[in-house]
C-alpha cells in the first residue's frame, strides 16, 4: 500500500507540475524553454518535433536537419514538410554536416513515412547549420536549451567554430541508449560526443529502457483523446503505417518522443546517478498509459485560446447572440479557439462586427502560427491608415497578436495601401502578410452594392454586419492571404 500510495502521489505531483508550467490555454507569450532542435529524421523524431511545436511552453527557434538514420537533406526535408503542414513557416531549418558512412538499414523505412503531406518540396537551399544557427541565437534575449535527437555533430561543430555561444546554451539534451556507447546516436559520431563532454554544458541523456513504451492502441487511444491538429497527424501517421504493413502488428517503440517529455515534465523521470553527463529513464513505477497521456497533454497544450481573466473563455451558444450563436460551433472547429476569441473581443472592443477588424484578426492569428509564437511576441508595421474602414484593420491585428499600442510594439505607417497589409517580425525574422487580391476586390464589391442600395442609413449597417459574419465564417486564413518573406 506505501509503494501504491507513493505511486499516486507521483502520477498528483506530475500531473500539478505538467498543468501548471504549460498553462494549457494557447502559445504563451513568455514560454519557459527556448530551443533548438537537432533531427537525423527517425520516425521518433517526427513525434518529438511535433510534440516540441505543440507544447504551450516551448518556442522552436530552428530545426537542424542531421545525418544518421537518414542524410542531413533528407531530415531538412521532413522537417520542412512537417513545418508546412502545421502553417509554422516560420520555423527556420538548417543543412548539418553529412558524414561519409552507410546509412543504418532502417533508413529506407524511416524515409517512407511521410512528415507532412508529401515529400515534394521546391528546390531549397537551406542555410548551413552553423550559419542559421549563429543567426538565430545573435540577438536572443533567452538561454537556449539544444535539443539533439540525433548525433551531436552539428552541435559540436558549431560550439567548437564559436567558443563565445557556450554561455548562451543553458544545457544540451540527448537521447541515446542508456549503455552510452551501445546507443546509435552516439555510434553515428563518437567524437563529437567527446567534444560536447568537455564543453562547460550540462549533457542530460534521456533513454527508454523499458518495453512497455511503444506505440500500441493505448497509445493511439491518447492521441486521439488529445484532440489537437498535432496529435491527429501523430495518429494519422501510425495508423498508415500499420495499415502498410498488415500482416503483423507495428508497435515502434518511444524514443525521442520522451524529450520533450523530459523537458517539460522531468519529474516522471528517474536517475541512477548525479555525474556529468547524468542519464535519465522513466520511472518504472509509471503505467505507459500515464505516459502516453501526459505527451497527449503536451500535443493539445499549444491550440487553445491564451486566457489572462477568464478560466475558461465561453463557448456556450446560449451567451451569444443569434449570428454569432449559429457559427459558434463550427468556425471553432475549422479555425481553432484563438481565432474564435480573438474575434469576440475584437468586436466587442471595436464596437461592432467589422470586415476590416476580422480580417486584421485573420492576419495577426496568421502570423503567430507562421513563427508558431504567442501574443506580444511580434513587431507589427501596418500599412491601413487611421481613417475607416481600411484602419479598422489595426484593432484585429492588435487584438489577435498582443502586438498594441501600449505594448509599443505597432506602428501604423504613413504609406496607405488599398489593399490590407502589414510587416510582421520576430527575432529579425520579417515577413509581409498582404490579403490576396481576389479576395479585398471581392469585399469593396460586396461594400460598394450596400452603399448603392442603402446609402449610409441604418440598412448599410446591418447589411456590413451580416457581411462580416459570413466572412467571419467562410474566410480562412490559410488560403486568403499572400504571404512574402524578406528573402523573397
Amino acid at each position: 500500500m506505501k509503494i501504491l500510495s507513493n505511486f499516486l502521489i507521483t502520477i498528483m505531483i506530475a500531473f500539478t507540475a505538467l498543468f501548471a508550467h504549460t498553462g494549457l490555454y494557447g502559445h504563451s507569450g513568455k514560454p519557459r524553454y527556448h530551443v533548438i532542435v537537432d533531427t537525423d529524421g527517425a520516425i521518433d523524431d517526427l513525434r518529438a518535433v511535433t510534440t516540441l511545436l505543440a507544447c504551450n511552453d516551448v518556442r522552436v527557434l530552428a530545426i537542424i536537419g542531421s545525418y544518421g538514420t537518414l542524410t542531413a537533406e533528407a531530415s531538412a526535408n521532413k522537417s520542412s514538410n512537417l513545418l508546412k503542414f502545421f502553417h509554422h513557416e516560420g520555423i527556420p531549418v538548417g543543412l548539418g554536416r553529412s558524414l561519409n558512412q552507410e546509412l543504418p538499414f532502417w533508413c529506407g523505412f524511416a524515409g517512407s513515412v511521410l512528415w507532412g503531406d508529401s515529400d515534394s518540396l521546391k528546390s531549397i537551399s537551406y542555410p548551413e547549420s552553423t550559419s542559421l544557427l549563429n543567426e538565430v541565437t545573435k540577438s536572443y534575449p533567452q538561454k537556449i536549451t539544444v535539443i539533439a535527437l540525433g548525433a551531436l555533430t552539428n552541435i559540436a561543430n558549431w560550439l567548437t567554430a564559436n567558443p563565445e555561444k557556450v554561455q548562451h546554451i543553458d544545457r544540451i539534451i540527448w537521447y541515446n541508449e542508456k549503455n552510452l556507447k551501445q546507443g546509435f546516436n552516439y555510434q553515428v559520431d563518437p567524437d563529437s560526443y567527446q567534444t560536447i563532454k568537455k564543453l562547460p554544458i550540462p549533457l542530460q541523456i534521456v533513454s527508454n529502457d523499458r518495453s512497455d513504451l511503444i506505440c500500441d492502441q493505448p497509445f493511439l487511444n491518447s492521441l486521439d483523446s488529445a484532440g489537437s491538429v498535432y496529435s491527429s497527424h501523430l495518429a494519422q501517421i501510425q495508423r498508415q503505417i500499420e495499415l502498410s504493413n498488415p500482416e503483423k502488428q507495428v508497435h515502434l517503440e518511444l524514443g525521442d518522443d520522451l524529450v520533450p517529455l523530459f523537458l517539460t515534465c522531468p519529474i516522471v523521470f528517474t536517475t541512477a546517478d548525479e555525474k556529468q553527463p547524468s542519464s535519465f529513464t522513466v520511472e518504472k513505477n509509471i503505467p505507459a498509459t500515464y505516459i502516453g497521456n501526459l505527451l497527449a497533454t503536451l500535443l493539445s497544450s499549444g491550440v487553445k485560446a491564451d486566457n489572462r481573466v477568464f478560466i475558461k473563455f465561453p463557448v456556450n451558444p446560449e451567451l451569444y447572440k443569434k449570428e454569432a450563436a449559429e457559427i459558434l460551433q463550427q468556425t471553432i472547429i475549422d479555425y481553432g479557439m484563438p481565432e474564435w476569441k480573438s474575434v469576440v473581443l475584437t468586436n466587442e472592443i471595436h464596437g461592432h462586427t467589422g470586415i476590416y477588424s476580422i480580417i486584421g484578426v485573420k492576419m495577426g492569428i496568421r502570423a503567430l502560427e507562421y513563427f508558431n509564437v504567442g501574443v506580444n511576441n511580434l513587431e507589427a508595421i501596418t500599412y491601413a491608415s487611421n481613417q475607416p474602414p481600411l484602419s479598422c484593420l489595426n484593432d484585429g491585428i492588435q487584438i489577435s497578436t498582443g502586438a498594441t499600442i501600449g505594448q509599443g510594439l505597432i506602428q501604423i505607417d504613413k504609406t496607405v495601401l488599398p489593399i490590407p497589409t502589414v510587416d510582421f517580425s520576430f527575432n529579425g525574422h520579417k515577413i509581409r502578410i498582404e490579403l490576396r487580391k481576389e479576395i479585398a476586390e471581392r469585399i469593396e464589391a460586396d461594400i460598394s452594392k450596400g452603399v448603392q442600395q442603402f446609402g449610409m442609413s441604418e440598412p448599410y449597417w446591418l447589411y456590413v454586419e451580416k457581411l462580416a459574419y459570413r466572412y467571419w465564417k467562410e474566410l480562412d486564413r490559410h488560403e486568403i492571404f499572400n504571404i512574402v518573406t524578406s528573402d523573397q
